[in-house]
């Protein structure tokens, strides 16, 4: 774009570019750099709205605002806005959807007839496809309401995105999660801890009403009888870390245990268990996943960077090794290293509602926590 003798865009010329900028901010300077970018040096102290007001005429002039504090001073910058590619194969997320489906009710009836304790015991003669669907409902409910999440917070603000793209999985688990792609920058950093924060939480909430189900719906049996099944191996107590914190939080509010007896969960437990190990794994602060996004709003740059290997350390010591390793061969083969989403206006603090939501995404993280999967 040759700002010097006219634009190809909405501006005729720099000159106009400079006058419309100077309706949203006082500006104290004003040039094109060495790489034939319009600059701006801002001065004032409350940028959010005005920027936002900005980038709303600038994108129908098919240009991009980035507004960055450098050196002290906070900066302005003008791009030609890229263009969003939307994907014409509509059709390859609903394959994956029904396959998903498909690959959780397997795993589902797998898990069913795996089990003598529910096949012979505390289930016999009730159908499996039923308790397979039932499985399913529950798995594919929590995974579906984090991507709704997502879209839902997306939308608000006005930010493209993709379909989520389910992906399914062997049992025990039937899937491996969905992503949804972001295909336009946040404007600030409110936006980008909405969308990162929507997902987890959706499907926290989701995990709750799930393990509250697996509560209601478990068996009380004599501690003598739940400790015979356990010396044959047909069932295991639940403890944590192997089972997260959640659970024991829930129990004596949904399910007291009266004095002598013991709750055997059936197959909706594993359902809630894989639901809570998703949230985890998902809100943990590293890179480009939700709670890398959560924690790139809040804590900046540096921050954002210190606690993505914080991230990666916990997965190696809590036995995730495998999951740590793909995350750091998926950050240096993107070319960007540590680096996490940045939003266009990254000089707007982020809301301080938000940051009382940020000790809540740390409860969920902790509450959600589990040591290593069980099969």
């Amino acid at each position: 774009m040759d700002w010097e003798n006219g634009s190809t865009k909405g501006y005729s010329s720099f000159p106009e570019l400079a006058e419309r900028i100077s309706v949203y901010f006082r500006v104290s300077d004003s040039y094109i750099d060495q790489n034939g970018v319009p600059t701006f040096i801002l001065t004032g102290e409350d940028y959010k709205i005005s920027f936002k007001r900005l980038n709303r005429e600038l994108e129908g002039q098919g240009l991009l605002p980035i507004l960055r504090k450098e050196w002290g001073r906070v900066v302005l910058r003008v791009f030609s806005r890229p263009p969003i590619r939307r994907s014409s194969k509509k059709w390859l997320n609903l394959v994956l959807l029904a396959v998903t489906v498909a690959t959780i009710f397997v795993a589902g009836y797998w898990n069913f007839i795996s089990s003598p304790i529910l096949k012979d015991i505390l289930l016999k003669g009730e159908n499996i496809y039923l308790q397979a669907a039932s499985f399913a409902v529950c798995l594919f409910g929590i995974i579906g309401l984090h991507e709704l999440g997502h879209m839902t917070a997306c939308r608000a603000h006005g930010l493209d995105f993709s379909l989520p793209y389910f992906i399914p999985g062997p049992p025990p688990y039937g899937t491996f999660g969905a992503v949804v792609s972001l295909r336009s920058p946040p404007k600030n950093r409110d936006e980008l801890f909405d969308t990162g924060f929507a997902g987890p939480i959706s499907g926290f909430l989701a995990t709750l009403a799930v393990t509250a189900l697996s509560l209601k719906t478990g068996f009380l049996v004599s501690l003598e009888q739940a400790a015979t099944w356990e010396s044959k191996g047909l069932i295991q107590t639940a403890r944590w870390p192997m089972y997260p914190l959640l659970f024991d939080v829930l129990l004596p509010m949904v399910r007291p245990i009266p004095e002598g007896y013991s709750l055997i969960l059936t197959h909706i437990e594993f359902a809630a268990w894989v639901g809570a190990l998703v949230t985890f794994l998902n809100i943990l602060p590293i890179w480009q996943l939700d709670g890398g996004h959560i924690s790139r709003a809040v804590l900046g740059v540096r921050g954002h960077r210190v606690a993505s290997i914080l991230g990666l350390l916990v997965l190696f010591v809590t036995g995730y090794w495998f999951f740590a390793l793909f995350l750091v061969l998926w950050m240096f083969s993107s070319g960007r290293g540590l680096a996490g989403a940045e939003p266009l206006d990254d000089v707007s603090p982020l809301s301080n509602s938000r940051k009382a939501l940020y000790i809540l995404a740390l409860v969920i993280l902790v509450l959600c926590f589990v040591k290593l999967p069980i099969f």
